[in-house]
């Protein structure tokens, strides 16, 4: 594993576009079950390695402070800050043009690091993809309403398009540049702990995030991750 591990980290050196993005979740990802073997043997090593180097401090070149539930404080121009994807999002196409082959300007790598985001966060929820793009082709909602009708088969109301847009959209994005930094942090800052979900079998961040506290157990918390838990309160 660490073999593959050091494979990818030559390879992401020479790693352009989207490639940088596979690459670094499959680092991660390695990474994971790394600790969750680790912990089963002996206590883990902390593993340590150096970020690229540009001027705009990026989900993995800044250091949050953590409130009292663990979950890091945004500062400046964050990702993290569901306001400041929300200012990205109405005013991306503008972004973007200024940016445009700029590569020496903070203003690139935040887009980059944007439309990472952006493309993962939303790749299960078409209709936010279609609201998205639609806002970006300057649409009205009513516009977009007749759009996501012919398109998606549903039928919102134009309030209800521009709370997805203002609120819904820009939280999920910055929610997913949260789990993003977290595994950062606790993989190369500080060793977290990881554990598998008794339910779905994922490897989670032991986490207020994505489990409960449980103080009869022997790790501090429920095996079962909050996601699941709350498919069971739903009675999916």
């Amino acid at each position: 594993m660490r073999e593959a591990i050091s494979n990818w980290q030559e390879k992401l050196k020479t790693a352009t576009g989207k490639d940088v993005y596979t690459i670094k979740r499959a680092i991660i990802d390695l990474r994971k079950d790394q600790y969750i073997i680790k912990d089963a043997f002996k206590t883990p090593v902390q593993i340590k390695t150096s970020v690229k180097s540009k001027s705009f401090p990026t989900l993995e070149d800044t250091t949050h402070e953590f409130d009292e539930d663990g979950y890091p404080i945004p500062e400046g121009v964050s990702l993290l800050n569901p306001k400041v994807v929300s200012a990205i999002l109405c005013n991306y196409n503008e972004l973007k043009t200024a940016s445009e082959g700029k590569f020496e300007g903070d203003t690139w790598y935040l887009i980059q690091d944007f439309e990472l985001l952006l493309a993962e966060a939303l790749q299960n929820y078409p209709i936010y993809q279609t609201i998205v793009e639609c806002k970006w082709a300057n649409m009205q909602n009513s516009e977009i309403q007749a759009v996501l009708q012919e398109e998606c088969g549903v039928s919102h109301s134009a309030e209800y398009i521009s709370s997805l847009w203002r609120n819904k959209i820009p939280k999920l994005i910055a929610s997913l540049a949260e789990d993003q930094y977290l595994d950062y942090y606790y993989l190369n800052i500080e060793k977290g702990q990881y554990k598998k979900c008794s339910k779905c079998g994922k490897i989670k961040l032991a986490h207020n995030k994505y489990f409960s506290k449980n103080k009869t157990s022997k790790d501090g918390w429920y095996s079962i991750c909050k996601d699941c838990r709350k498919k069971k309160t739903k009675g999916e």
